[in-house]
């Protein structure tokens, strides 16, 4: 019995060794191709789709995703998932909106927005961690109790016409770039760092590779995936200050298909669903593929229906690439 255990606990250290190596070469790889043939089909298509003010417009619009999907990653490498983040961003833009209107400075209502989202995403993790529920399930019904919380603070009407004072950290310029740039640099660049260089990202692999065997070796994996779940709510919130920054407004639908984007990005990217396996670099090429595939059919008249059947499509083809594999090598 003492030898089993002690099995699994080396077992839980060889596994957080991979910390060093999270990323899928090649599907990072596959996924730049496939961002090429995008780009070329659509730039057939469409002249101005290669245009610098069309690939502007596609890097704004992928800011607040892009800061989503970085604690998507952290929370899928560590075994979890969160369906109802979209929900999160809905109910911190509503509580920034509401703090505009009473006239609240740009000081108090940013701290707002973040607050809320990393309490919720907290309360996410030990809902997870103490109950032993299935993140999948937690978070699903966390998200109709948050869209509830929605239309009871919001009733139905879009909150409109808001200071545009944080506009400049999606819709400006730095540099000669675009400020969504750094934006997202900032946030992936820290993301990098607590994953790689950290103890506590080592203990997140760690706990995706094997949570009993996590556990053995004494890692308190409740805490840390509270912490995880906080932190994606953290940049949860921060995409909504984002949101709101870059539209002045609060719309009744907000964060509507943000999850799913964000889900299937992290995938896409190359993370791996059962957890252990993650990649930010990928995950980033993952949002641009979806914000270019949008972007792209709108500019040559395909309806939008195609959007979700193209990335619905490649989502169930990397799952079942990802069974395989896993299949193969137990």
């Amino acid at each position: 019995m003492w030898t089993t255990l002690t099995s699994e606990a080396s077992d839980a250290r060889n596994r957080a060794s991979v910390i060093s190596r999270p990323i899928r070469i090649g599907r990072e790889v596959l996924l730049l191709i496939a961002l090429g043939v995008l780009v070329a089909i659509f730039a057939s298509q469409s002249e101005f789709f290669l245009s610098e003010r069309n690939l502007t417009t596609i890097l704004r619009n992928s800011v607040d995703l892009a800061v989503v999907c970085a604690g998507m990653t952290i929370v899928i490498i560590l075994g979890g998932i969160d369906v109802s983040v979209g929900g999160i961003v809905a109910v911190s833009a509503v509580l920034i909106g509401r703090a505009y209107q009473y006239d609240m400075p740009d000081m108090v209502v940013v701290p707002i927005g973040l607050a809320a989202g990393a309490a919720l995403g907290a309360m996410n993790g030990a809902i997870i961690a103490k109950s032993r529920v299935p993140p999948i399930v937690a978070t699903l019904g966390t998200m109709y109790i948050f869209i509830a919380v929605l239309f009871l603070v919001i009733g139905g009407v879009w909150i409109s016409g808001l200071p545009n004072t944080l506009s400049f950290l999606v819709l400006g310029e730095l540099f000669g770039l675009p400020s969504g740039l750094f934006v997202i640099g900032a946030i992936y660049g820290l993301s990098w760092l607590m994953l790689r260089r950290t103890p506590w990202g080592q203990r997140v692999v760690a706990i995706g590779c094997d949570e009993h065997a996590a556990r053995l070796v004494g890692i308190r994996v409740d805490r840390t995936k509270i912490q995880a779940y906080a932190l994606l709510g953290l940049f949860a919130g921060l995409a909504a200050v984002l949101y709101v920054a870059r539209l002045r407004n609060v719309e009744v639908n907000i964060g509507t298909n943000i999850a799913l984007e964000a889900i299937a990005a992290t995938i896409l990217g190359g993370a791996n669903i059962r957890g252990g396996i993650g990649s930010l670099l990928g995950t980033l090429m993952g949002v641009l593929f979806i914000k270019m595939t949008q972007n792209g059919l709108v500019l040559i008249g395909v309806s939008s229906l195609w959007e979700t059947v193209v990335i619905g499509g490649l989502l169930i083809v990397v799952l079942v690439l990802d069974a395989l594999e896993t299949r193969r090598t137990s």
